[in-house]
């Protein structure tokens, strides 16, 4: 089994000193792949800084028509209800989460954050009175205000529809 053959890897954002800005990721299209794993790599952060991350959908690849995930909204199978993290070199622990989102913290320095999707859970979602597909997904992380925060988010999916010596793009 090869991972180019069963697997794309997608630089979603680069690494970058995301100092006083926050960021969301490229929109991944779910439509070829089963599941999408969001490897957020965070370097140095400053002790004051703290983040939201959040799960975003949306119907297109711009994000035209999108939403946020929450336990309240209308995609309800789809939720952020947990996140995988290291507490020490490659061993991740399952963290739940309780309101659809987490904090990064200065005690997530030097580690890295795994935020795990299964395409069949996104469903739909209602914007303007209008229902569309959750067929893309991405990941938005709030600004730390002024304090450093280095990081870079990859995203690694799985599960293609159809396998081959190079899989379709999902980024379009």
């Amino acid at each position: 089994m090869f991972l180019a053959e069963n697997a794309k890897l997608v630089p979603v954002m680069r690494p970058i000193d995301k100092t006083g800005a926050a960021f969301t990721t490229e929109w991944i299209s779910m439509k070829n792949y089963k599941h999408a794993d969001f490897i957020i790599n965070l370097g140095a952060m400053t002790s004051t800084s703290n983040q939201a991350v959040t799960l975003k959908v949306a119907d297109d690849a711009s994000g035209t028509h999108s939403t946020v995930i929450t336990s309240a909204s209308s995609a309800a199978d789809l939720t952020l209800d947990e996140y995988y993290k290291t507490s020490s070199g490659d061993t991740l622990a399952k963290t739940s989460v309780s309101s659809s989102t987490f904090n990064l913290t200065k005690s997530s320095d030097n580690k890295y954050v795994i935020v795990h999707v299964d395409a069949e859970k996104m469903g739909t979602f209602q914007s303007t009175s209008v229902t569309y597909n959750a067929d893309y997904v991405a990941i938005s992380v709030a600004t730390p205000g002024t304090h450093a925060c280095l990081a870079a988010v990859d995203c690694l999916l799985t599960g293609p529809r159809f396998a081959s010596d190079s899989n379709p793009t999902a980024i379009t």
